[in-house]
């Protein structure tokens, strides 16, 4: 019995081994074919008895090949934790794409950051680091495009529209419910389709196959067309018969194809001299006059995996040798979907420039006959996960793109888009400013010493106060900064400033100095005071013991009198002491500002001057620039009221020339606050026609130069203790 038991344990043994490895060959083969879809399931299975690093890395891949990234990140983390040392760059960074994809990018950043560390490669690190910042930079932007989702996408793949004319022309998995099944992601094989742009809001129930002889049982992708509708090229699995034909790796490579438009048929359908049953060609994309096709093909001689080439086309319709763009363009990861503008820009997919995960979109400005140096387009086009076939409508601010990012309904989805901002790529920068000032008198100190130190305790630079006491730096984000204030005749000071992330912010290092003299001063009244304390304390003393208590009572009332009188007296200097240090700071302001002009009873910031046309209230440009002069008056002088005082000439009513000059002083108003002066500091006030400089008894008694003087503005300062709220 007992060996009957332990033959009946070694067989179920033995079978459940045997089982486990028919499951992984099964597993093996079918991710070898790239049914990845199917080969999860079986890998699955495999796991609890088979977690070598050949099943991981099949099982990570499977889940990033069809876009599970989540589960994609959890193997990959794996693998790396247990076989970290014996994969390769690959893996760490498709761990790195996947970790971008769920939004975890710190971890993303150190996933590389620590590899590169590990391996010394200090190149890879040094660029990386650049990237990581590049990406702050793009971000910083905000959302450069306003973005919708189509109508006619479903739970499945639409990608690569394209307005043709009047229709919007698409690439999406077929429609047919019984067609065949592409076996990497388990969904229907691609085709063709068009749909009414102004039926676009009905989905996708009303678009319609491109044709019959463009679109087979197998994958009809990624297309362009000609600007005069007439030739199309597109791109097709290689096949034989019109059955998918395979190489030796059992890949069924892409062609690309062209086709001519005859009749209202498409036909001469014809496979490009350039294809190859050994590598892809894909996605093609044609130049605004039809002389050159771009395309994406993984053809040997590249730089890896997909790169973008270009060819001729020639007048005779023949091609010239395929040219790959370069290592500007193409990087050793993947290169696809190229689109031409009409001013020649490259635009483009890749996960191998600086990317916010997966494929983002790129942009390539072509200088000289030479695309430059790509910039990654931004959000919100850009996301964490594929984005791609990005085509712009013939406004050049408007067009489509695709993604899988999970937000959409399901796998590629077709997005329009509109640009909202330009793509202005930046390092971050911010300012310290401030104001040295006397502690004692609040008055700034020009001609001190300001000085900025980095971490390191190095001097960066160094400025010298000007007469308002203001100073200024410019300082980078994210760093902790020292200044250092020094003056002859002071006792130093210092602040610590920690700047932050946010762009152009501002940070106040203002410091107060404190005189030597004010500081012996104090010392000695200090002293004076206790001596005086301690004297009066002994005349009290003495007065307890030889006064009775009523004289001790009456000297207490006429003591609480005297501090009484002392303490107004005292305030009533601090009072004057304070109005004078006002006037002196007018005074200064007066004597330091060219623009600064004291009047018989008023004081004008003086400018070129400023007109209105007639009837109008809308500033020159010249005016714009002449405001300027008031602008930077008011700025260095952050106390500073105005009035702003408009005038007319005497044509039209009295009624409606008051008004429009109170319309041209608001005007003036409102652009002084969005040059960064606060509302609170300017008081707009039209005077209509009743202050002329050149009076005119009736209309046609001046010149239309004397009415031209008469339509002013004018510049009054009215008060120098505005205090922000």
């Amino acid at each position: 019995m007992k060996k009957l038991q332990l033959y009946l344990i070694l067989f179920i043994g033995v079978f459940q081994t045997g089982w486990t490895q028919q499951d992984l060959k099964r597993a093996n083969d079918l991710f070898e074919k790239s049914y990845y879809a199917d080969a999860i399931a079986l890998y699955e299975t495999a796991l609890p008895s088979n977690k070598s690093s050949q099943v991981i890395k099949n099982l990570a891949d499977s889940y990033y090949h069809t876009f599970d990234l989540k589960s994609a990140a959890r193997w990959y983390r794996y693998l790396i934790s247990n076989y970290g040392d014996t994969v390769n760059e690959l893996y760490y960074f498709r761990l790195n794409q996947s970790l971008k994809a769920i939004g975890e990018y710190e971890e993303a950043n150190n996933v590389l950051l620590d590899y590169y560390r590990k391996e010394e490669n200090v190149s890879r690190l040094q660029q990386l680091r650049k990237d990581i910042t590049y990406l702050e930079n793009v971000s910083a932007i905000g959302d450069r495009f306003a973005i919708e989702n189509s109508k006619l996408n479903t739970t499945t793949s639409e990608f690569g529209a394209m307005q043709v004319r009047n229709t919007l022309w698409y690439t999406a998995t077929h429609k047919n419910a019984t067609a065949k099944t592409y076996r990497w992601n388990n969904q229907h094989y691609l085709d063709i389709y068009t749909h009414a742009i102004d039926k676009e809001q009905y989905g996708d129930s009303l678009s319609a196959s491109l044709s019959k002889q463009i679109n087979t049982k197998l994958h009809e992708g990624a297309f362009t067309v000609s600007a005069d509708g007439s030739t199309m090229y597109f791109t097709r699995n290689n096949s034989n018969s019109g059955k998918r034909k395979t190489d030796d790796k059992k890949v069924s490579n892409l062609k690309i194809y062209s086709a001519n438009l005859v009749d209202g048929e498409w036909t001469n359908i014809i496979e490009l001299p350039f294809n190859s049953d050994d590598f892809s060609n894909e996605h093609p994309a044609l130049n605004a006059d039809g002389t050159k096709l771009y395309f994406s093909s993984d053809r040997p001689g590249g730089f890896g995996s997909f790169d973008i080439y270009e060819v001729n086309i020639q007048a005779d319709n023949t091609f010239s040798t395929p040219v790959n763009l370069g290592s500007i363009i193409n990087t050793d990861k993947k290169e696809q979907f190229p689109f031409i503008s009409s001013d020649n820009s490259l635009y483009f997919s890749s996960n191998g420039h600086p990317g916010f995960g997966l494929l983002d979109v790129f942009i390539s400005k072509k200088e000289n006959g030479t695309f430059q140096q790509p910039d990654n387009l931004g959000l919100p086009v850009n996301s964490g996960y594929d984005d791609f076939s990005y085509v712009l409508n013939t406004d050049n601010t408007s067009g489509y793109f695709a993604s899988n990012r999970p937000s959409g309904k399901g796998s590629d989805d077709i997005y329009s888009f509109k640009e909202t901002k330009e793509l202005v790529i930046e390092d971050c920068h911010q300012f310290i400013t401030g104001i040295i000032t006397d502690r004692t008198t609040n008055l700034p100190l020009a001609n001190a010493t300001v000085t900025l130190i980095n971490p390191k305790n190095e001097v960066i630079s160094t400025c010298t106060t000007k007469q308002n006491g203001a100073f200024d730096f410019n300082i980078d984000c994210a760093t902790f900064y020292k200044m250092k204030a020094t003056k002859d005749g002071y006792e130093g000071n210092s602040k610590s400033i920690r700047s932050t992330k946010e762009r152009s912010a501002e940070h106040d290092a203002s410091m107060n100095l404190y005189s030597l003299k004010e500081k012996e001063k104090a010392a000695e009244l200090v002293l004076q005071q206790k001596q005086e304390a301690e004297k009066l304390r002994a005349e009290q003393e003495a007065i307890k013991k030889l006064v009775a208590d009523k004289k001790a009572a009456a000297l207490a009332a006429k003591q609480s009198a005297e501090k009484a009188k002392r303490i107004e007296q005292e305030r009533i200097a601090k009072k004057a002491e304070s109005e004078k240090a006002l006037a002196k700071k007018v005074e200064d302001a007066i004597q330091t500002e060219e623009a600064l002009v004291k009047e018989t009873d008023r004081t004008i910031i003086k400018t070129e001057e400023i007109h209105f046309d007639y009837s109008l209230w809308y500033l020159r440009r010249e005016s714009r620039e002449r405001l300027q002069t008031v602008i930077d008056v008011m700025k260095k002088n952050p106390g500073m009221i105005i009035e702003i005082g408009t005038h007319t000439d005497i044509r039209g009513n009295s009624g409606y020339n008051k008004g429009l000059s109170q319309k041209r002083a608001d005007s003036a108003k409102d652009y002084l606050i969005k040059n960064g002066i606060a509302p609170g500091r300017i008081v707009s006030k039209g005077y209509g026609e009743s202050k002329p400089i050149v009076v005119c008894p009736t209309e046609n008694a001046c010149s239309e130069e004397d009415h031209e003087w008469n339509r002013r503005c004018e510049f009054i300062v009215v008060g120098w203790n505005y205090e922000s709220k």
